[in-house]
């Protein structure tokens, strides 16, 4: 269980999540995220010296979840194919993004000019897209000319393409099926024709879901 200083600091960093997803990181304000996160000004400045700090705390919530991607693919059992368990790494951080306004503000922090648009922002994704890619070389799934590490760049630049704009037209109930599209137009570069007609684009079907007929 939590403590109490650990409820405040998350309570914290979720209310700033929901403030810079809709606003930015510009347009937030501590005096506002202290509100939204039912916090005194001193409670908040207990935990976080700066607005910046609290913008550190979300992206190393990013990357706690990429790490737990690549540790999870790395040690769980080799899939049929690596290449769609990259395709499901994608609909599942899909839906992390839809359900969860930290991830969400995440994206937005590396994508607006800012503190936050640096490569380290990025490091996190870009490691675990290049750790599936490695594997799909290793078990020949890719094609000749692919190269996981300039791949991964242009993986993870498209998908950073897609949220924008889904945020931009506020289009985000079709993400998963704007995600899908992005990899219909760019697996036929990547895959071996064999493992490419194999491959669903899809978000998987939830864990224990029945058809229903």
């Amino acid at each position: 269980m939590q403590d109490r200083g650990e409820q405040t600091v998350q309570r914290i960093v979720e209310a700033a999540g929901v403030i810079i997803a809709r606003d930015g990181y510009t347009g937030a304000t501590t005096p506002e995220i202290q509100r939204l996160a039912q916090v005194s000004r001193g409670g908040f400045y207990h935990h976080f010296d700066s607005k910046e700090q609290v913008g550190d705390a979300i992206l190393a919530h990013q990357n706690t979840y990429f790490q737990q991607v690549a540790e999870q693919t790395a040690s769980g059992p080799v899939p049929e194919f690596w290449l769609q368990a990259l395709i499901d790494i994608s609909h599942h951080y899909t839906a992390g993004l839809l359900e969860d306004p930290v991830l969400r503000a995440a994206v937005r922090l590396s994508i607006e000019p800012g503190p936050y648009q640096t490569a380290e922002s990025y490091a996190g994704p870009l490691g675990a897209v290049t750790a599936v890619l490695e594997s799909a070389r290793e078990a020949d799934e890719l094609q000749d000319h692919v190269e996981p590490v300039e791949t991964s760049r242009t993986i993870v630049g498209c998908y950073s393409g897609v949220q924008m704009l889904s945020l931009a037209l506020a289009e985000r109930d079709g993400l998963h099926q704007q995600v899908s599209a992005m990899w219909s137009l760019t697996m036929p570069g990547l895959a071996r024709a064999a493992v490419l007609t194999r491959l669903r684009l899809g978000a998987p079907r939830p864990s224990g879901a029945a058809r229903r007929r």
